[in-house]
């Protein structure tokens, strides 16, 4: 259970929280806040893969991630947690599910109540796949924000964590976070993608 509270973790802190100082990287275009957002939330079709390191009070590790969302419908490939196989956390809304080899799968009816059965708390998972296309999540308010010189999104508090975007990509027309560390308590993150593929028919 120790491990697949770690792996979860790992999931989980793929995309949020406050840190160190960060050099930003600019990018040529220059946004409207408003209207940034408003495109964004349109792109719920998407391919990413990156790294991510993750730390608590106690230890950390890092895996490679691969996340597919369909709307409302997701699919988490970690690999590399610990010397572990791979991991995959998949749902929607409505349901969630952990599955790795050699170990039971673990099903919730949604994947903040996931987190509620490993944790004892929800984390917001909701809001993750809002704040990796470094906006916020539309559920709660956010606590605060600031923007960098061309519009984009630089900090975010939202829902007990911070959260600092270092860096954004052009990619079809799509300005997205290409660097993000969080922070919650004991728990960190740092998310680096290497690799976007916005869906078409989003657009």
């Amino acid at each position: 259970m120790r491990l697949h509270l770690k792996l979860l973790l790992a999931l989980t802190a793929t995309l949020l929280g406050a840190c160190s100082t960060q050099t930003y990287q600019p990018t040529t275009a220059v946004v409207n806040w408003e209207q940034h957002v408003r495109q964004l939330q349109l792109l719920d079709d998407w391919l990413l893969d990156g790294k991510l390191g993750y730390r608590d009070s106690r230890e950390g590790g890092s895996a490679w991630v691969n996340w597919a969302q369909q709307k409302d419908t997701f699919e988490l490939k970690l690999n590399g947690p610990f010397g572990a196989g791979a991991t995959y956390i998949s749902g929607h809304k409505s349901y969630a599910e952990l599955q790795r080899a050699g170990h039971e799968k673990i099903t919730a009816t949604s994947p903040g109540a996931l987190t509620q059965e490993l944790f004892g708390w929800q984390w917001p998972v909701e809001q993750l796949q809002f704040w990796v296309r470094g906006i916020p999540s539309p559920i709660t308010q956010p606590d605060s924000q600031t923007h960098n010189p061309d519009g984009t999104l630089a900090q975010l508090n939202q829902s007990n964590w911070q959260l600092q975007f270092s860096g954004y990509q052009q990619i079809d027309g799509w300005l997205l976070p290409d660097k993000i560390k969080g922070q919650h308590g004991d728990y960190k993150f740092t998310l680096v993608i290497k690799n976007w593929q916005p869906g078409d028919h989003t657009r």
